[in-house]
């Protein structure tokens, strides 16, 4: 039977591609029963989520106040998503697929959000995954991460993919915005020769300075973000549940930032090349890759500064002329 709501987000989101396409579905009846929402922004994918349960429940209400709403977040120190001794310890994967086979409460529908889907460890990917081949009448399934390829193949290919881009609320920063052009600056600095021991020692500074900045502008973005995002928690949520938000949210701007490195390093290298230097391929390449390795360490417990400081090292080695 096809729904009448409508998925209510700001128009920053609404417009986009993919939340038109769940629309569509949504008003047909043609929704999938397993919706991955990825994208670099975990604000944006939880927004979305919680707008599609929202609609899919039938209610104008918080979809987290319904009874049919069921979450499973990341916990304890190693924050994975695990299976659980029993069916009974909540936050655990056997106690949400015991109640998602259980009748609904108000209706005839129930919606689960899995938050930071990826870090399911491998009993809770392998039990999620027979759910998923058979899953309970009436029920959708929303996976919500910014790393889909840490999930199973298996599983992902079993569940329609939406990419939300990000939405752009973290006000502008005069500050970050800054800290991106000396980054830049410092890269067009490496592409000549130094000539002596001095700018050596000078280009090695400035890394510490790079690093020192970003890790305070990161940390004051986050507490003016987090002193925001806690506020529009309707639902009562343990501590541990608080941790995992927390770390969501510090998460996502966290992505955000690195990739703004990551979009101003391809800048610096399209902008060699149009000022008639060949293209830097092999240098970009080598560049991303490392960058890409370093946020990936972040999901294991390495502190942003020390990523970052890695990455620009690494950058020094990469850009400077050799010979």
């Amino acid at each position: 039977m096809p729904f009448a709501e409508t998925i209510e987000l700001p128009t920053g989101l609404a417009d986009t591609p993919a939340v038109k396409v769940l629309q569509r579905a949504l008003t047909n009846g043609r929704l999938a029963h397993a919706i991955l929402i990825h994208g670099d922004d975990f604000s944006a994918l939880e927004q979305v989520a919680h707008a599609l349960a929202q609609a899919l429940l039938h209610t104008r209400k918080p979809a987290a106040q319904h009874p049919d709403f069921h979450t499973l977040r990341p916990a304890k120190k190693m924050r994975q998503i695990r299976i659980g001794e029993n069916g009974e310890e909540e936050n655990t994967m056997r106690y949400l697929l015991r109640v998602l086979n259980q009748t609904a409460s108000a209706g005839d529908r129930k919606v689960a959000l899995i938050y930071e889907a990826d870090r399911m460890n491998t009993a809770a990917a392998n039990a999620f995954l027979k759910t998923l081949e058979e899953p309970p009448v009436g029920t959708t399934l929303l996976l919500l991460t910014t790393r889909p390829y840490d999930l199973l193949a298996t599983i992902r290919s079993r569940c329609f993919r939406f990419r939300i881009p990000g939405t752009a609320e973290i006000a502008p920063d005069p500050a970050w915005d800054a800290w991106v052009d000396d980054y830049s600056a410092w890269l067009k600095s490496l592409r000549s020769r130094p000539v002596d021991k001095k700018a050596i020692a000078d280009r090695v500074l400035a890394v510490y300075g790079l690093v020192t900045r970003f890790n305070a502008l990161l940390e004051f973005q986050y507490k003016a973000i987090w002193a925001v995002e806690k506020t529009r928690v309707t639902a009562e949520l343990d501590d541990e549940e608080w941790d995992a938000l927390q770390v969501g949210v510090r998460k996502g701007l966290r992505a955000s930032r690195f990739v703004a490195i990551e979009h101003a390093t391809r800048e610096y290298a399209i902008d060699e090349a149009r000022s008639g230097a060949p293209l830097p391929a092999n240098p970009l390449s080598m560049a991303v890759t490392e960058l890409e390795k370093v946020t990936g360490l972040l999901d294991v417990n390495l502190k942003e500064e020390a990523a970052l400081e890695h990455f620009l090292l690494a950058s020094l080695r990469i850009w400077t002329p050799r010979g």
